[in-house]
């Protein structure tokens, strides 16, 4: 599994153009009331946008240089079993395994942004540092420090290519650049919290290519909040067949939802007929997965409403939950090995 990703927009970074007002980077309760009455225009400048000065373009460097040289490595290679082939600034190209590379990569755009490490918990978040919680030995590899990250406005963009062992480097290596640069293009219409307005959202996506070893290519795309939905979907329950996901795909297929409202049956109707799912709780587990990642997925595929072509994000959509389940199938059946007789 090749793995190539890129931080988006870093040249609005360097402007300044994603700074906050200054009340953004300033302890809660400072400053206080007397400092207030004594400081003439102080509400004014805290409301005022920060500058991108010398200090603020040293800490991008720094939250640059702290991802690329010390959580990307410790992830790729000591948490899990990959190998970090280059690792500059925003830029990572690594390669790792089939049954970890989905966890490495929510792991990889969580650091990014400096979210919660969620899945292993080992790094507390605060205030968009990363740092090695104390109850734990840290690694030599890491520096026992406030980490610097991007922060929660900072978006990253993946390109990831799974090759048959009989597919030459080369096509994968095309493939692995040419998915990177179509989840740079990823956008939908939603709403912008920042903007208080509908707009455009882009990046911040995630493209997978499944290349078989007849030539055939599997690409599914969607936006790294999804993707994540998505991976939950795999581990809703345990022991779930691959046929299962094949057979949403299908019926998606040959019926899909007319409309946003009608997710919630067209579910229901599903799992209440799969002999897979007989038990109640397997059922409501799946049932509510699988109807929290399609709706993701209807919100993160659509098109202007004024625009005539719109219904080109409704064919997008489409596309894009079949090759997505079909994803599902075909990782968990590859994850299985036969040794001796046993799985």
């Amino acid at each position: 599994v090749l793995a190539a990703g890129d931080g988006d927009d870093m040249g609005t970074w360097l402007k300044g153009t994603k700074l906050q007002p200054y009340s953004s980077y300033i302890p809660e309760g400072y400053p206080d009331a007397k400092a207030r009455k004594n400081w003439d225009g102080v509400d004014q400048f805290l409301a005022s946008k920060k500058r991108m000065g010398p200090a603020t373009h040293t800490a991008l460097s720094r939250a640059l240089l702290d991802f690329s040289n010390q959580l990307v490595p410790y992830l790729t290679e000591e948490r899990y079993a990959g190998r970090l082939i280059y690792s500059g600034g925003d830029d990572v190209l690594a390669y790792t395994n089939l049954w970890e590379w989905d966890s490495w990569l929510l792991d990889i755009n969580l650091c990014f942004k400096g979210s919660e490490d969620k899945q292993y918990q080992e790094f507390k978040s605060d205030g968009d540092y990363w740092q090695w919680k104390p109850d734990k030995p840290c690694p030599k590899s890491l520096q026992n420090r406030p980490l610097f990250t991007m922060g929660s406005l900072a978006s990253i963009s993946f390109g990831i290519s799974i090759a048959n062992q009989g597919v030459p480097l080369a096509i994968a290596l095309e493939n692995l650049w040419e998915a990177e640069a179509e989840a740079k293009k990823y956008k939908f219409w939603g709403w912008n919290e920042q903007k208080k307005k509908p707009c455009w959202i882009t990046k911040d996506a995630v493209q997978v290519r499944v290349i078989y070893g007849n030539g055939n290519v599997l690409k599914a795309t969607s936006r790294f909040e999804v993707f994540g939905q998505w991976r939950s979907l795999l581990d809703c329950i345990s022991d779930v067949e691959p046929a299962l996901f094949e057979q949403v795909a299908e019926l998606w297929k040959q019926h899909p939802v007319p409309s946003v409202e009608a997710i919630s049956n067209w579910v229901q109707a599903f799992c209440s007929r799969r002999e897979a799912l007989n038990q109640d709780d397997d059922r409501e587990a799946f049932r509510k997965a699988l109807h929290s990642w399609i709706q993701a997925m209807w919100k993160t595929n659509l098109g202007r409403p004024s625009d005539p072509k719109a219904y080109i994000f409704d064919e997008q959509r489409d596309r894009e939950i079949q090759n997505w389940l079909k994803l599902a199938a075909f990782v968990l059946r590859k994850r299985k090995i036969n040794l001796g007789g046993a799985t």
